[in-house]
Order: structure tokens, then sequence, then C-alpha cells
């Protein structure tokens, strides 16, 4: 993992494979952000600081965030609303949609993206429910 202690001179992609607790990451340069799987890391702290780091350096026209999370522990919940204002916060990008994916009798998960979206000031949510996506 890395912090930024400055910002880069040219963003790279941060891809993380996703492990039995730890979703997989995939954050392009143009925007296109993914975490998808189960987040439940030993140290939460550990795992999602280089992706808010990451995102505070982001700069695009437009980030569309594709969330497609299975199970999310009480820490882990803190962390995503963090990152997701981190986004938010980012005035380097112009827009911002947030495609919060989740399964069909999974009401939690839906109420957990209302939830983020009422504490986001210009991220734009979209529910989409789906059948047997994990």
């Amino acid at each position: 993992m890395f912090i930024f202690k400055n910002k880069p001179e040219i963003m790279t992609n941060l891809v993380i494979q996703s492990t039995d607790s730890t979703p997989h990451v995939e954050f392009l340069a143009n925007g296109t952000l993914t975490l998808k799987g189960r987040s439940l890391p030993e140290d939460v702290h550990k795992f999602y600081a280089p992706l808010i780091d990451w995102v505070k350096h982001l700069e695009a026209d437009k980030a569309v965030i594709d969330l497609k999370l299975e199970y999310l522990n009480t820490s882990s919940t803190k962390k995503l609303l963090n990152l997701l204002t981190a986004i938010d916060q980012n005035d380097k990008i112009k827009e911002i949609d947030v495609n919060w994916h989740y399964e069909f009798d999974d009401l939690e998960m839906e109420d957990l993206g209302t939830i983020y979206e009422e504490d986001m000031k210009r991220a734009k949510f979209k529910y989409i429910e789906e059948v047997d996506i994990f």
C-alpha cells in the first residue's frame, strides 16, 4: 500500500485484488472507480487509508463510482463513508455519479446507500437492484 506524501506528478491506477476479507479495488485515473466484494479487513485503516488518499488527489471531469458490496462490517461502513466524503469534497472532480448495486432482497444495503447519499453534497446516487451479483 502507499500513501502520497505529495501530489503525484502522474496519477496512476490503483488496483487491489480481493481477498476473503477485502473487496476488489479498481480505481482508474480516468475517474472510473470500482469496489466489489466483502469488506471486513482486520485493519480497516490500513486498507482504506491509501484509497482515501488516492481519491483526494484524483483530477477528473467526472468520477463514476460502482459499489457492489456484498457485506461491510461496522468499521468498513465508516471508512466507506470517509472515502465517499473525500470524493465529494474533491473540487478537482466536476461531476460525481455513484452506482449503488445491491442484492434484490438486501434492504439493509439499500438503506445504507440512502444514508450515505444524505451526507453527500454533490454526488448523485443511482440504486441498482440485482439478482445474484455475488
